[in-house]
């Protein structure tokens, strides 16, 4: 297995650890505010988003622009849809 397979391959694990994270978190209720919830499952999901289009997706090492475009649609998207959810719950 090559550097490449096995970077991948932790990634998975990892990935699969914060859906795991994510899952209990919800489940149980660990942040008493359903909103702050909402919010940090969000930013997880979008956590293993970056993961996914810079690795499986092999953005990594793709033009600048390119990178700086998808990192700011993740950016963009996570912030406004959590400015939603706190704007509504207002």
């Amino acid at each position: 297995m090559d550097r490449h397979e096995m970077r991948l391959m932790i990634l998975w694990a990892v990935l699969m650890l914060i859906t795991l994270m994510s899952w209990e978190s919800s489940s149980r209720g660990v942040l008493h505010n359903p909103v702050l919830l909402t919010a940090s499952v969000l930013v997880l999901a979008f956590v293993k988003v970056r993961f996914v289009i810079l690795d499986f997706m092999e953005v990594r090492h793709a033009p600048v622009a390119m990178r700086i475009a998808l990192e700011a649609w993740g950016v963009i998207a996570c912030g406004s849809i959590i400015a939603l959810l706190f704007h509504a719950s207002a």
